[in-house]
């Protein structure tokens, strides 16, 4: 049986092509654009866009990561963001393995963007051409907690 990601609901689960043998099949591509996460939290509101897993040209050795970008509007001069991060490798349709993972909490100020990168440089690296896919979840943790909607990137072949 193969096993979702942990912070991946059913249905997202199932987009990506993480069912059981058992399970109906998945869709047979997953939507045209990234899937953005929403969050809204007391006085936040708060959204996750994950970009597509590329080639990392900031580093020096060759790398594939994929970034989120979280911007936040509110009345609240600033909220902390902490965003969970997959890198998946596995075709359009099929299983999925994971190949990496973040998690880092960032304080974004209100009507700016923050960025958060999965694998963070200080952890394990990917460098193995495949078909790549980014997973995220993302919470408020202060001023006032709040989840955000999991969201996914495209499925890319990176040569």
């Amino acid at each position: 049986m193969i096993r979702r990601p942990w912070f991946l609901s059913s249905a997202a689960a199932v987009a990506l092509g993480l069912t059981s043998a058992v399970s109906p099949p998945a869709a047979a591509t997953p939507p045209a654009a990234p899937l953005a996460a929403v969050l809204e939290s007391g006085g936040a509101h708060c959204t996750a866009r994950p970009d597509n897993p590329h080639w990392s040209s900031g580093a020096a050795d060759r790398r594939i990561l994929f970034k989120t970008r979280v911007t936040c509007a509110g009345t609240y001069p600033a909220v902390t963001v902490r965003i969970d991060g997959q890198l998946l490798r596995g075709p359009v349709v099929g299983p999925k393995a994971l190949a990496a993972f973040s998690s880092r909490e960032q304080t974004v100020r209100n009507g700016k963007t923050a960025t958060f990168y999965t694998p963070l440089a200080d952890t394990k690296q990917v460098s193995a051409p495949g078909w790549y896919t980014g997973v995220i979840r993302g919470r408020i943790t202060a001023p006032q907690p709040g989840n955000l909607d999991d969201g996914h990137t495209q499925t890319v072949l990176l040569e």
